[in-house]
């Protein structure tokens, strides 16, 4: 089958092979995938920024169709359209797995890094790590499940927004999209920020029910998002565009005690206002990746249509283009971008 690999060092240790379809173990199942998306975890997989084990297909966010079942699996039957988590692998006896932070495993290994992920024809995952995918959801939703799940384990299960708070966004990206229609589910007033180059990204998420957008790089930008919090500053900032200055800001923004959620990935070290933080006595929360509950909650949201994730699905090619794709995703051409191993 074809698979896009990650086989060694650099852009140029990526390529489109043909590898054995995987085996069907007892307990598994076998999907065929139907898409997947572009993450920016694969991008730094790519850029050697994140540990993988190659060679090894890419990708981690897919939605797919149940082609095989393995003779030990009653849950689930050929033809069933699915999900997964991404922690497929874990020692089920550490302190982490007995309290079901599969991701948080010492002997984890995650789809797509440790383990051949999405970025392929097909892919086998335990049938214990599936999720059926609701009737009124289509496949192509489905593949933004995972960093939907994302958004909720950070927002609803580590962070908390309560009724009424006012909340910042800062980075209008796909992540911080999601971010605020979870915020949104939850009863939040949200405020999204980003720069000059977001304006497009600003409009859709007033669209997707922003209570105000703002252009940090406009004049007077600072009075005007205190002014909407009457000068006591945010409840709770997500931060979502994984740069120094953004994370900076929501500092500055947050009230005393506020919460401040790290969704965005800064992949470097980076300058902290930690002083300013502990004066105000900050409150930080973040997320590593997702959890069972998590993909429960995300796929409860998008059933009830709490959550609308199709105008973030901006561009779609054949694995055969992968190399278009990655750098679609790499300039950030739209929102996501999803590849389709079988056509």
């Amino acid at each position: 089958m074809k698979a896009l690999l990650k086989k060694s060092q650099g852009f140029e240790g990526v390529e489109l092979d043909e590898i054995q379809e995987p085996i069907t173990k007892a307990n598994e199942i076998k999907v065929k995938v139907y898409a997947a998306g572009i993450c920016g975890t694969d991008l730094h997989i790519i850029h050697d920024e994140y540990p993988y084990t190659p060679p090894v297909a890419m990708g981690h966010e897919y939605s797919g169709t149940v082609v095989e079942v393995g003779e030990e699996v009653e849950k689930f039957q050929i033809g069933d359209r699915v999900v997964s988590l991404t922690a497929i692998v874990t020692c089920g006896s550490c302190r982490y797995c007995n309290q079901g932070l599969l991701m948080l495993c010492e002997h984890r290994k995650s789809i797509g890094s440790g383990v051949h992920g999405a970025f392929a024809e097909y892919i086998v995952v335990p049938a214990k790590s599936a999720y059926k995918i609701p009737e009124n959801i289509s496949l192509d939703e489905a593949v933004l499940t995972e960093p939907l799940a994302c958004a909720v384990r950070c927002i609803m299960e580590r962070g908390r927004v309560n009724g009424g708070d006012f909340v910042l966004i800062s980075g209008p990206g796909t992540i911080g999209l999601l971010a605020l229609q979870v915020v949104k589910a939850n009863g939040g007033n949200c405020i999204v920020i980003g720069t000059s180059h977001d304006k497009e990204r600003l409009n859709l998420a007033l669209e997707m029910g922003a209570m105000a957008v703002i252009d940090v790089e406009e004049e007077n930008s600072e009075e005007r998002l205190m002014a909407l919090t009457k000068q006591q500053g945010f409840d709770v900032a997500i931060e979502c565009a994984g740069v120094s200055i953004s994370l900076n800001n929501c500092i500055k923004l947050l009230r005393k005690q506020g919460m401040l959620i790290q969704m965005g990935l800064f992949g470097k070290k980076i300058e902290f206002d930690s002083d300013l933080s502990l004066i105000k006595e900050i409150n930080y929360v973040n997320g590593f990746a997702t959890e069972p509950t998590s993909w429960e909650i995300a796929l409860r949201l998008l059933e009830y249509k709490h959550v609308d994730v199709l105008p973030l699905i901006s561009n779609k090619l054949s694995i055969d283009n992968w190399q278009e794709a990655i750098h679609l995703a790499e300039q950030k051409v739209g929102y996501k971008t999803l590849l389709f191993p079988n056509t």
